[in-house]
């Protein structure tokens, strides 16, 4: 997919060294783009906009050398999938609770499989209110690595926790979630 906005620009020189580095580093984009957001559908669009901003900085990218180029034109990418990622999952965590179809999905990993725990619509319905008594810290755990499907790595960079704690973490949200999973299922059969 070539980028349009490459022919409104008025030096032809500046157009044609544009024109090179999309075909040049277009490839790169798209695997870092996928890497954080293991998502085709977006990728394309998260280019081109990154493209208009590096034609901003035309005078920038001729001055680097070519390995430094690389690094900016990645950064660009990445930074631009990492914020697209943040407003993808704001919008997302409003809309998490009222979305009850989603939120089967974000706690796998249980003793039991979720077709079984979730099994009918009022399935759905205690699960989404067993997740409104996580704590914002938890759901948002448990959305990005489940929902998402985002790396440790990738967790521990957008919520600002320690690497080291992020399995830890998980593995609590897990726990808590599980509980008041089955506590509601006790519940349920008295």
């Amino acid at each position: 997919m070539y980028l349009l906005i490459i022919l409104a620009i008025e030096n032809d020189e500046d157009r044609y060294f544009i024109a090179q580095l999309y075909k040049q580093y277009y490839p790169l984009m798209k695997k870092k783009a996928y890497e954080i957001l293991h998502d085709y559908s977006v990728i394309d669009d998260l280019i081109n906009d990154a493209f208009i901003k590096l034609i901003g900085k035309i005078s920038i990218l001729r001055s680097l050398e070519c390995y430094k180029r690389t690094s900016y034109i990645v950064n660009t990418i990445r930074n631009i999938s990492i914020n697209y990622n943040k407003q993808y999952a704001a919008k997302s965590e409003k809309m998490f609770l009222g979305m009850s179809d989603d939120l089967m999905e974000s706690i796998p990993d249980m003793k039991f499989a979720m077709q079984e725990i979730c099994s009918t619509k009022d399935d759905y319905i205690e699960l989404g209110e067993a997740m409104e008594q996580l704590s914002k810290r938890d759901r948002d755990l448990l959305y990005n690595k489940y929902n998402l499907e985002l790396s440790d790595k990738e967790i521990a960079d957008i919520m600002g926790i320690s690497l080291n704690n992020i399995r830890e973490y998980l593995t609590r949200a897990r726990r808590r979630a599980f509980k008041i999973l089955t506590r509601r299922e006790d519940e349920n059969e008295k």
